[in-house]
């Protein structure tokens, strides 16, 4: 697997995040979506992750909405359309969007398509640990939950 490349982020109470550098040291799960319609495949996981994070408190859940560049002079509408959005400071928080070469990001995690979201489950290193996509079934669930057994995590 791919080790995952720096990208410059922004979480929707405005504070600067660089993933995953930035992002807390235990293991983390960044959701990468490229469509607002890609929110409702975000939710099918929601059960399954909030279930992980009981089991491994130091998991983190990182939504990572990622724009092409060309959208960067209306960020500020964009991130504030989501903020709006999302009422849960602690959500907001955890909503980095990103604007940046769609392209390039896409080799360099080998994804073989923009049309859906992608689970990472990345080491401290930033080596990526796991990958799904699309929306949750009880095998990529239960795939992730073995991933995190083995960074003695997965209780």
């Amino acid at each position: 697997m791919p080790k995952f490349p720096s990208i410059v982020a922004r979480d929707l109470e405005g504070g600067d995040v660089r993933v995953p550098e930035d992002l807390p040291a235990g293991p983390r799960v960044v959701i990468l979506a490229f469509r607002r319609s890609h929110t409702r495949l975000i939710e099918t996981w929601e059960p399954a992750l909030q279930a992980l994070e009981v089991r491994c408190r130091e998991l983190s859940v990182w939504e990572v909405p990622a724009l092409s560049r060309l959208y960067l002079p209306a960020r500020s509408f964009i991130d504030g359309g989501m903020r709006m959005g999302i009422m849960d400071k602690d959500a907001r928080l955890h909503t980095l969007t990103a604007y940046t070469n769609l392209t390039a990001l896409a080799r360099e995690l080998e994804l073989p398509s923009l049309d859906t979201i992608y689970l990472l489950l990345v080491s401290p290193d930033g080596t990526i640990l796991w990958r799904g996509e699309g929306i949750a079934d009880e095998g990529q669930a239960n795939a992730l939950h073995e991933a995190l057994e083995t960074m003695a995590c997965g209780g």
